[in-house]
């Protein structure tokens, strides 16, 4: 995977009008599988000018397949840090996850330790319980989180979990656990369904869909949104250079959260296969106002 131009990314570095964020709310840990598609991308950028979130972290997720090739985590790792120098931050935590799944292929809940699961550990513990839990958005498999709960029980109740993954009807109420992120580690999946205690909201695939952005308008804002928009643009072209539209799955799970006039949720019990307990759950979000606030916030960066 070709790196973004090293001087390019020094020089662009320079001109960054980033700063590190200092708002006293909830934490904030984002938990992303970053190579593996270019919608990651997209939200860590949109969060990267979120003065108003108390962004405590950047872990990277694995996202292993049979066509990812080896070490999908170290993949991940170095387009945080690409970014991240990029936008002159850092400074931000951003922990190495998990290379491989948690359990065996064949189940199992045996916890898979990385620096990632450890700083979950320790920043859930600072945050304690209460309206100042830590919040941890997994835009990937959710390895590192479900392991360090696994690893440390104790941070359950000190940790508001969301997750991109799963489809959902809502006329039968029937979940459907064979899509990517939930087949990327589904003993990890199923962990947290069955973690008692645990605070859960799910963003169904079924639902983010709705959102989508044509690469034309797409390309169109982004020249208008500095060096945060020329990364962008390249690593749609890099990735996928024919793909006229592209779902941002893993923006949707972060505007339903930091905008929850923009989403609709509901309570929902868990699959019967899973520990019977009351988890949330998106079932609508308004794409159309996603749309606008993201392009307000990226053409904000020239």
């Amino acid at each position: 995977m070709r790196s973004f131009p090293l001087l390019l990314l020094l020089w662009l570095a320079c001109r960054s009008p980033f700063a590190a964020q200092s708002a006293d709310g909830p934490p904030l840990l984002l938990d992303a599988d970053t190579a593996n598609e270019i919608d990651d991308l997209y939200a860590i950028a949109y969060l990267l000018g979120a003065t108003d979130v108390n962004w405590v972290g950047l872990n990277s997720a694995q996202w292993f397949h049979q066509y990812s090739g080896d070490s999908t985590v170290h993949q991940s790792q170095r387009l945080n840090e690409e970014l991240l120098a990029l936008a002159g931050r850092t400074d931000l935590p951003h922990p190495l996850g998990a290379d491989s799944i948690m359990g065996m292929p064949w189940g199992g809940y045996e916890p898979r330790n990385s620096p990632a699961a450890q700083f979950i550990i320790e920043r859930a513990r600072a945050a304690g319980a209460g309206e100042k839990k830590l919040t941890v958005l997994c835009i990937g498999a959710s390895t590192n989180l479900a392991s360090a709960i696994a690893l440390a029980p104790d941070i359950t109740d000190h940790i508001r979990a969301y997750v991109l993954g799963f489809q959902y009807d809502t006329t039968g109420g029937f979940w459907n656990k064979d899509e990517f992120n939930i087949r990327r580690d589904l003993n990890a999946a199923n962990y947290l369904l069955n973690a008692e205690g645990l605070e859960l909201h799910v963003m169904p695939t079924s639902t983010a869909i709705q959102y989508q952005f044509a690469q034309d308008n797409a390309f169109a804002r982004l020249e208008q949104s500095g060096a945060i928009g020329a990364y962008l643009k390249q690593r749609w072209l890099h990735h996928a250079p024919d793909a006229e539209r592209w779902v941002m799955w893993d923006v949707a799970l972060l505007q339903a959260y930091l905008r929850p006039e923009q989403a609709t949720e509901i309570r929902v019990t868990t699959p019967p296969e899973n520990t019977r307990r009351q988890v949330w759950l998106y079932t609508d979000i308004d794409e159309a106002a996603m749309a606008e606030d993201f392009w307000n916030r990226l053409t904000s960066y020239e």
